[in-house]
């Protein structure tokens, strides 16, 4: 007698639940000079601080000396302060070793995490000797900007990620008609991009009804996905606006895709020099968060499913996901 043959992986589960790449873990506005935040990548503990000189910092999340937490910690210069024994802790490449003896004012060094600031917000990369290049970092000069969140979603990462690219709802979700075919192309830094055009259809409420007022019908559209980020480029019109969308998970990888729960960024710019910026600059991060907004409904306590769908968004953003490194992680549950 033939045994049954098992069914194929879906393509959800090639997906890494936490992907080797940058993760925005703050807005630049809310952490002040002498501000310590902390957190967890993949289940690695770290915490970020502005120092005297205004420069964001990260290191491991523990002293090396004793193990104190150093969310306790307060700013002292460019350093940390511990709590426990007021040793100065120093970001750096190698850290201390952990049987070092001390005294109060020593200098200790704690492990440096890659961490940047652009677009409003805070970029962060687990530690390694060469991270690569921190994606649409290169929008900052030419946009003024303004942020949102964070937002808790209760939705899988995956879920909003691949709604990102998925042309099959924007009918039912947006209002919106995709015209012609999508263009995709994987980039040399490890980036998916996908260019299209919609077109505005009515009953969409006021968001498309002044979208529809604005393009004149259509909007050319540029996704351009990092992981666990996407930036969106649009053409309303005579008017152009960047959207930037990241994503940071709270979940280890064996809770259930419909319990899961994700802190979800937004920046949205506009050209230097546009006429009436600020006006433009409100117009635009207020349609975009209403945009978004309806995609938070549609994908919360979502256990996503991909085998057998055949949207070439969402093939494509499968299979570019796909291909993306796993983080080393470890196994320590998230702050609640």
């Amino acid at each position: 007698m033939t045994a049954p043959l098992s069914a194929p992986p879906d393509p959800a589960e090639q997906w890494k639940h936490w992907p080797h790449c940058w993760y925005v873990v703050a807005r630049s506005d809310r952490i002040r000079c002498g501000g310590v935040i902390s957190g967890y990548l993949g289940g690695r503990p770290w915490v970020l601080y502005r120092g005297e000189d205004g420069a964001l910092r990260a290191t491991d999340a523990f002293c090396p000396h004793m193990g104190a937490h150093l969310q306790h910690s307060r700013v002292a210069g460019n350093d940390l302060l511990c709590g426990l024994h007021a040793c100065r802790i120093t970001p750096e490449a190698e850290p201390t070793p952990a049987n070092t003896s001390i005294q109060a004012g020593c200098r200790l060094a704690a492990r440096s995490w890659p961490c940047r600031e652009y677009c409003g917000l805070v970029w962060l990369h687990p530690p390694a000797e060469q991270p690569p290049p921190p994606p649409f970092a290169e929008a900052e000069a030419a946009h003024h900007w303004q942020t949102a969140g964070p937002e808790r979603i209760a939705a899988d990462w995956r879920a909003m990620i691949c709604n990102g690219y998925d042309l099959g709802h924007m009918v039912a979700v947006h209002q919106r008609e995709v015209v012609g075919e999508p263009v995709f192309d994987a980039l040399p830094d490890r980036t998916l991009k996908m260019t299209y055009r919609t077109r505005v259809l009515p009953r969409g409420g006021l968001s498309s009804w002044l979208m529809q007022k604005l393009s004149g019908g259509c909007i050319d559209l540029v996704h351009t996905c990092a992981g666990t980020a996407i930036r969106v480029e649009s053409r309303v019109g005579p008017f152009r606006t960047t959207g930037i969308f990241a994503l940071y998970p709270q979940d280890l990888p064996d809770t259930p895709p419909e319990a899961r729960q994700t802190l979800a960024f937004a920046a949205v710019g506009i050209p230097r020099g546009a006429r009436f910026g600020r006006v433009q600059l409100w117009l635009a991060r207020s349609l975009y968060l209403a945009f978004l907004k309806k995609d938070f409904v549609v994908v919360e306590r979502m256990r996503l499913k991909l085998a057998g769908i055949t949207d070439p968004g969402v093939c494509a953003i499968s299979a570019y996901q796909a291909t993306l490194a796993a983080m080393e992680t470890e196994t320590e549950p998230p702050l609640s």
